[in-house]
């Protein structure tokens, strides 16, 4: 009954191999700057503020007439919660029982995070300006205790990533502008599960009866441990129209970058899993639509809508070096949509000030929602203010409160070939606080 060359491949990648983000949808991070922020990222592709605009518009760094250079740090303090129950029945020949039901709860499954961002752009001539940015779309981490009592579900998933952007925008009249650019992704990657203390004693009971000798598993046996990273190439393009003196369209679009995380596997629970292995990972493809208009000389109102194509992401596979292609997850996961709208305000030469909210629409269902991946819809809050500390630099800071739906849990997850069946039903609440500062120049 125990084939445990099938079982812990099958039990335990399936814990997603992508980190929690409760920021943005799916796995999506926005922090590209803090000007951006105060105002909930709303009209981001239509208000090139500062040299943070390459991230979201590559047309519209065309605006500038001067070089452009600004720097951002953004500190996320996540509080990721899940509570429930799991409960875990083995087929026997009088019908299935319940062999282990514990508590499945955890505070603060989600690590803080930093995220840095830096953009450089200059225009070339009196038509062409060149940009280069680097940061971060998509990442960040979730990590369960010793003590959770449904590891197999879920244990640690980190994703870390890293984009390069260089990008050209072309002048084509006094009122319009086109942009293109390459993205070139690093990512790297850590997914684990483990065996809860709940199961440990069934697990060494079965393998024992297998093998024909006493098994002892030490703590939290690792299920299976697979690291990983690769460099992925995409591009964007951009186009920025001012149809007025006081209106300002973008449209923009981030394609899809298609990774392939090579590395290594490895499992104390079945030595024929230790091989090199990889992991196929897509990031979603955006488009925003965004809108910046102008009131009066000190007041403006700005508005997004955003589509990520998260429908692309259907599920995890791994794929070992001896040639098994094992699928882990049906992810299935939903197209998002994001709408935001924003209000600044110049109040003197010194002082910009900004305000915004944002609906971000999360992809999954109960049926696909992960303990990995605790996804849901999110309400953006937020503020901020630039001070012009001359006419060449300024310092933004932006501040976002995010809140997120309690969402419920209800997942099966059959132990391989053991006859064993593991049901975690509960629920995942989810906030976050967000603070950004960035420095701009001009030269």
């Amino acid at each position: 009954m125990f084939r445990h060359s099938k079982l812990f491949l099958s039990v335990g990648v399936a814990v997603s191999c992508l980190s929690s983000s409760v920021f943005a949808a799916g796995f999506q991070v926005n922090e590209h700057s803090a000007n951006g922020l105060g105002r909930a990222f709303a009209g981001q592709a239509a208000t090139p503020e500062n040299a943070s605009v390459l991230a979201t518009n590559p047309a519209a760094i065309g605006v500038f007439e001067k070089t452009q250079l600004s720097g951002a740090i953004s500190f996320i303090d996540p509080n990721v919660d899940v509570a429930g129950q799991s409960t875990s029945t083995a087929l026997t020949p009088a019908g299935r029982v319940t062999v282990a039901q514990v508590e499945a709860s955890e505070d603060n499954i989600a690590d803080t995070a930093i995220v840095p961002a830096f953009f450089y752009i200059t225009p070339i001539d009196d038509e062409l300006s060149f940009g280069l940015g680097g940061f971060t779309t998509y990442g960040l981490r979730t990590d369960y205790g010793s003590d959770f009592g449904a590891l197999n579900f879920a244990d640690t998933a980190e994703v870390k990533s890293f984009t390069l952007n260089p990008t050209l925008a072309y002048k084509v009249s006094d009122t319009l502008r086109v942009g293109f650019g390459v993205g070139v992704t690093y990512a790297d990657a850590e997914i684990s599960s483990a065996l809860p203390d709940s199961l440990t004693p069934i697990v060494e009971q079965g393998l024992s009866a297998e093998m024909g000798t006493a098994i002892t598993l030490p703590e939290n046996a690792s299920i299976l441990k697979l690291e990983g990273d690769d460099w992925g190439f995409g591009w964007n393009a951009g186009i920025f129209w001012q149809p007025t003196e006081m209106t300002n369209v973008g449209l923009s679009y981030r394609s899809e970058t298609k990774l392939e995380l090579d590395g290594e596997v490895s499992s104390i629970l079945a030595a024929n899993l230790n091989q090199p292995g990889s992991l196929d990972l897509n990031l979603a493809a955006i488009t925003e639509l965004a809108v910046n208009q102008k009131i009066t000389n000190q007041w403006s109102v700005q508005a997004s809508v955003v589509f990520t194509d998260w429908s692309t992401f259907e599920k995890l596979e791994a794929n070992l070096q001896d040639g098994t292609d094992q699928l882990i997850k049906q992810e299935n996961f939903d197209d998002s949509w994001r709408g935001a709208l924003g209000v600044t305000y110049i109040l003197n030469d010194e002082f910009t000030l900004r305000a915004g909210y944002a609906y971000d629409d999360g992809v999954v269902t109960t049926e696909n929602r992960s303990l990995s991946i605790p996804d849901t819809d999110r309400h953006w809050v937020t503020g901020g203010l630039t001070y012009n500390m001359s006419k060449e630099t300024s310092v933004d800071f932006g501040y976002a409160y995010i809140n997120g739906r309690e969402a419920d849990i209800n997942k099966t997850r059959a132990l391989g070939e053991t006859g064993i069946e593991s049901t975690m039903v509960g629920t995942q609440s989810a906030n976050a606080h967000i603070l950004s500062v960035q420095v701009n120049t001009s030269f």
